[in-house]
Order: structure tokens, then C-alpha cells, then sequence
């Protein structure tokens, strides 16, 4: 991609700010270096934007750090943390992955960026199914990577469904979303589908073998329908990308007898589960599945393999039945706004940030070993890029041993002050939840 191209740029908040051409934006121009230290020195009222996409509606959208380097004494943009798929994806602030820890995750290859903005990702077991020379899908489980402390060759189901919500900004929250359109499962499936379009494996769009929640007898499930057709027709697996169904005690029964029901699966084929696929599952995601037999929402990232069409005798009739092996099981807890949680503590702190109308991003780690990553990163607070979030909630030696580490890095990188934590271990601690730092008006 290179460096990318340098766009115009927007400045409010000052008497006199305006917009900056790109032949404009340079060190040796006076009224943008001037413009620069401005925002720089004002740093609550200023906002500098990347028009890369026009002007925004929403002013915190593709937002510019203005940045002071002493030893060449000039200014310098950088994109906020966190918010470079925001931008186009030929500008120069552009960026596939929100953070190092991400990005550090995977080979340079297994995430390629195409010239037209699509992305070529490549899965451990890829969807075009090659007889004879095609790697065995029971030789790998593709739900998840084994921690190897490498830069991983593949992207795993849980690694696609963590890019797919980065993407499509599933994982961002913003008070106006509440007015704008709710987030439910068929507003799930919506952006799922916009975002497979954009998304290439095994040289197939993503969105040609993708299934996802439909309701009543519309254009999803026949959309499911005819991409099961061309999957069956040509030797292609699949993807499901939809909720465990409400009825967890049922649908776990269901699974253990072989078969995967999602939530509103119209148009999908039947998901038989073999033994060795269920208890990696089990293994993987044990804590995902408690949470939902406890009644939360829990995303289920599924690959089969190319479906097959086959007849049942059923009150003296032949039956066509289609059906697919599923080869691999990633698990995501949600909450009722599908942002992801790793734990029932994350939980109280998402429904408590937006009962607060806080704007905030949930980071996901994706296949990253590391544990760098805060829990919540707000985005509303006066004059800071983002004040990050920890919620810590286990008590044993070797976690507050990677709390102290945690405590080290937010505190030489933000100040004592400067982030947000919330100790769940204590006594009574729902009830001493900390304050979270201000809003800006």
C-alpha cells in the first residue's frame, strides 16, 4: 500500500481554523504550522479531521492527533489509536489493525489488502475444497490457534469474527446509535453481510458462501438458500456467522447429539457436529458456553464443509434433506448490543457505559497472545485521544502479576491518573464501581 495519500484536512475549534488542501499540509507553511500549534496548545477545543471520506457527520469520527517533535521543532498528524479503519483505505492514516499487539499476531501474508480496499484473508483450512491434494479439515481445528508464541500462518474463525466486528465498527459504541437503528440480530446480519463483501478467502467473496439469521420468507433466506446451492454445486465450505439459540439448554442438548441450531437459521443446511468437533469446542470455548447457559448471547463463527444432498424415507415420502459437517466452532459472548466481553465483570462496565451515554471501543484481540490490550477504551473525554479501561477480576499470583505489569505500562504511558480501573475482586465491588472520567460537553 505504501505510505498512501495525504488528504485534505478539516480544523474546528479555534477563531480561525478551516480546511487544508494536501499541497497545503507542509512543514514549511506558515499558516499550517501556525494552525498546527494552535490546536496543538488548545488541545480540549481544537479537533483536526481527516476528510478522507468527506466531511463527517460525527466530528470524533477519523480524528487527528497533533503531535510537537522538539528535536526537528515541528508538528506532525497521526490517526487517533484505535481508529484507522475509519479511513479510507489508500489514505495514509489508513490502517487494517488498531494497535501493534494485532498486527504482531500474524505472518505479513495472512491479511492482505487488495488496490479496491477489499481484503484477502487466508483461514487454516480455506474454502475452496480440492479433491485429492485438499489439507484434511481433521487435522487442524480452525476455531482457534494453539498458543505457540509465533506470528501465526493463518487467521483463525475466532481471529475472522474479531475483524469482521473491528471492521464494521460492531465493536464501537456511541450514545446516538440508541436513536439511529437498534442493534438486533437481523441489524447483525445486515452488517455481517456488508462487511463479507469486502472480504476475500480462497479467492471466494466472502458474502458467496455466507449464512447468517433470517426472519420470515425475505431476501436473507433466500440469499442463504442459493448460497448453499452454489456451495453444494461447487465443492465450496461454508461459513455461519449468527447467535446460539436462545434456548441454551436445548441447543446444547442438541449439540451434544450431533447437530448445531443457530438462531433463526432459515434457508441454512442441517450442521451435524461430530464428537471430536463438540469437545474442541468444549475445550476452546469453555467459558462461552457457560456463559450462555446462563442466559447470555454467545456469536458462533462456524465453517462446514461443502453441503451435501441427500433423501429420508418420512410418512412414506422421500425427503431431500441438505445437510453440512461442521469442521470447526468459535464462540464470542455479546452482549445485548453484540459488543463483545470476556467475563461477567466486562459486562457490568459496557450496560454501566452506556446507561452513562459514554462513547467508547471494545479492543479485540484476535489471535494475539499478548495481554496488552485494556478492556475498554473511552473516547469522549475532554482533550484526551482515549483514556483506556481495566477491569480486573481475578486474584491469583500469576494475574496480578500481569496486573502489575499493566499498572507499570498505563502509568508511564498515561499518567497515574491518566486511565480508568475498576478491582472486581473486592468486597462489594458492584456496588464501589469507580467514577469514569468526565465527558466532554
Amino acid at each position: 500500500m505504501g505510505k498512501g495519500t495525504t488528504f485534505s484536512a478539516q480544523i474546528t475549534g479555534l477563531l480561525q481554523g478551516g480546511i487544508f488542501q494536501p499541497h497545503e499540509q507542509l512543514d514549511y507553511d506558515s499558516d499550517w504550522r501556525k494552525k498546527l500549534g494552535d490546536a496543538y496548545a488548545n488541545k480540549v477545543e481544537a479537533r483536526v479531521t481527516c476528510l478522507c471520506k468527506g466531511k463527517p457527520d460525527d466530528l470524533t469520527l477519523r480524528r487527528l492527533v497533533v503531535r510537537y517533535l522538539k528535536d526537528s521543532d515541528r508538528f506532525s498528524l497521526s490517526g487517533w489509536k484505535h481508529s484507522g479503519g475509519q479511513h479510507r483505505h489508500d489514505c495514509r492514516f489508513y490502517s487494517v489493525w488498531p494497535d501493534d499487539t494485532s498486527a504482531g499476531a500474524y505472518s505479513s501474508s495472512v491479511v492482505r489488502v487488495n488496490d479496491d480496499g477489499t481484503f484477502s484473508i487466508t483461514l487454516p483450512v480455506g474454502l475452496s475444497r480440492q479433491t485429492g491434494t485438499d489439507k484434511a479439515a481433521s487435522d487442524v481445528n480452525p476455531a482457534r490457534h494453539p498458543r505457540t508464541g509465533k506470528s501465526k500462518p493463518s487467521m483463525s474463525l475466532l481471529g475472522l469474527g474479531h475483524f469482521i466486528w473491528q471492521q464494521a465498527e460492531i465493536n464501537t459504541w456511541k450514545p446516538q446509535y440508541v436513536k439511529n437503528r437498534q442493534r438486533n440480530a437481523l441489524w447483525l446480519a445486515s452488517r455481517i453481510n456488508g462487511m463479507a463483501q469486502n472480504i476475500r478467502i480462497s479467492r471466494l467473496t466472502l458474502a458467496d458462501v455466507l449464512l447468517v439469521s433470517a426472519v420470515g420468507e425475505g431476501a436473507q433466506k433466500e440469499a442463504n438458500q442459493q448460497r448453499v446451492s452454489y456451495s453444494k454445486d461447487n465443492q465450496k465450505r461454508m461459513l455461519a456467522i449468527a447467535l446460539l439459540k436462545a434456548d441454551a439448554e436445548q441447543g446444547y442438548a442438541e449439540m451434544q447429539a450431533g447437530h448445531l441450531i443457530l438462531s433463526s437459521p432459515l434457508g441454512f443446511p442441517k450442521l451435524n457436529v461430530s464428537p471430536n468437533v463438540f469437545r474442541a469446542c468444549e475445550r476452546s470455548f469453555g467459558n462461552e458456553l457457560s456463559a450462555w447457559k446462563a442466559g447470555h448471547k454467545v456469536v458462533a463463527i462456524v465453517e462446514t464443509e461443502p453441503p451435501t444432498r441427500r433423501y429420508e424415507r418420512i410418512n412414506g415420502r422421500n425427503v431431500p434433506i441438505t445437510e453440512a459437517e461442521v469442521i470447526g466452532i468459535a464462540l464470542m459472548r455479546v452482549t445485548p448490543r453484540f459488543i463483545p466481553v470476556d467475563s461477567g465483570y466486562e459486562a457490568i462496565i459496557e450496560a454501566r457505559l452506556c446507561e452513562e451515554e459514554r462513547s467508547f471501543i471494545k479492543p479485540l484481540r484476535f489471535d494475539a497472545e499478548e495481554d496488552t490490550l485494556p478492556d475498554f477504551v473511552l473516547t469522549d473525554v475532554d482533550g484526551k485521544e482515549s483514556v483506556p479501561m481495566e477491569v480486573f477480576g481475578m486474584n491469583t499470583d500469576e494475574y496480578r502479576a500481569r496486573r502489575a505489569v499493566k499498572t507499570e505500562g498505563y502509568n508511564k504511558e498515561y499518567g497515574v491518573g491518566g486511565w480508568w480501573s475498576w478491582d472486581a475482586t473486592r468486597k462489594d465491588a458492584e456496588e464501589n464501581i469507580p467514577a469514569f472520567p468526565a465527558q466532554r460537553d
